[in-house]
């Protein structure tokens, strides 16, 4: 199913089972997130591979943008909520999920899979768990036939998390980001793809070794 063709009626949100592990929950934005994910989006570490660090009135922007495809389609980047072991109560930590580029990109349309994460969080598996369950809401609930991923080439840390995911990178798709200055490190970007029956493939043989 093409980008373009996706329909989804407002209102028919993903279960919140498909969008929750042990350890996370994504889910609806709130408006106590937005301090918090204005804190990441002003952090230079964070964005070291986005255009440029975000104002508040811009951060919140994006989010407003967030929780409107939301709304309007059932699924999009989802706040996410992290429990740790032993803690009280889940703790904001980001966004994961899926989202149609606009405007449409070189070898668009397509959907899309993101992450990003406050700095705290780096390291413990979570972007890769996270995503897991996106791919899962695309492909079970969405019904989309491939998911995509996009990052820079300087990004080989959000590449690791592609590859864990079973995606497969795209040489042909390559390409220089209209967002980026002509003369930025930055510009050149790669593109990872994932089928449904791939996915299916490697959730089947996940199952398999897991009951060996």
């Amino acid at each position: 199913m093409q980008a373009e063709a996706i329909e989804w009626a407002a209102g028919s949100a993903i279960a919140p089972s498909l969008l929750a592990s042990p350890r996370i929950q994504l889910r609806p934005w709130k408006d106590a997130d937005r301090a918090p994910f204005a804190a990441m989006t002003a952090d230079p570490e964070v964005m070291r591979h986005f255009p440029a660090t975000l104002t508040r009135e811009e951060s919140d922007a994006w989010v407003d943008r967030a929780m409107q495809k939301i709304n309007q389609r059932g699924w999009g980047f989802w706040a996410m909520d992290y429990l740790a072991e032993g803690a009280p109560a889940p703790t904001f930590a980001g966004f994961t999920g899926l989202n149609i580029p606009a405007p449409e990109l070189p070898f668009g349309p397509c959907v899309e899979v993101g992450w990003r994460l406050a700095p705290q969080f780096w390291g413990l598996g979570l972007a890769t768990e996270a995503a897991r369950l996106a791919l899962r809401a695309g492909f079970e609930s969405v019904g989309l036939e491939e998911i995509v991923a996009v990052t820079t080439l300087r990004n080989t840390r959000s590449q690791a998390v592609m590859q864990r995911l079973g995606m497969q990178e795209s040489v042909a798709d390559e390409f220089d980001h209209h967002a980026f200055p002509a003369d930025s490190p930055e510009r050149r970007c790669c593109v990872y793809r994932l089928s449904r029956a791939r996915w299916s493939a490697n959730s089947l043989a996940g199952n398999l070794q897991n009951q060996s």
